[in-house]
């Protein structure tokens, strides 16, 4: 009887153990804690394209005409969250959030505007991207993640 009492004894000591010592529940499978992410000061808000969370800026406001006539009209914003507004009335094109957002991301990546950009050559980079030979009002503002302002007006 002794025996029976201490093999019983045990095997409910290792039962209480492995179920109080063992990873069984819901959680079970999901990791304990998240890999951590290093951000750098500069990139908080707007991200920086170099690190492929972001352009470097966190508002970009362009505005050109033809011909004293409104051409392309083109919006980002991520100050609070991602907002993107994009119009191009030579070619009737008219989008919004996603769609525009999509639309201005192949721009940016391929001009790649800096706070250290010359002014003539992010203008010359424009115009081309969108295919004009000219214009008559060209009207850029985009605020860097460091605070600076870049702001372009430029009439003809």
């Amino acid at each position: 009887m002794r025996k029976l009492n201490a093999v019983g004894t045990i095997v409910i000591t290792g039962a209480l153990l492995m179920g109080g010592c063992g990873n069984f529940g819901e959680n079970a499978d999901k990791p304990n804690r998240e890999e951590a992410v290093i951000i750098n000061e500069d990139e908080k808000v707007g991200g920086s394209i170099e690190t492929g969370d972001g352009y470097g800026f966190t508002s970009f406001d362009l505005e050109i005409d033809v011909d004293g006539k409104d051409a392309i009209d083109a919006d980002y914003d991520v100050t609070e969250k991602a907002d993107a507004d994009y119009e191009n009335k030579l070619k009737n094109i008219k989008l919004k959030d996603n769609k525009a957002m999509d639309e201005l991301n192949k721009m940016f990546i391929e001009i790649r505007i800096t706070k250290d950009t010359p002014k003539q050559e992010v203008i010359d980079n424009i115009i081309q991207w969108y295919g004009l030979d000219t214009y008559s009002k060209f009207d850029l503002e985009v605020d860097f993640d460091d605070g600076t302002l870049l702001d372009i007006e430029d009439i003809k």
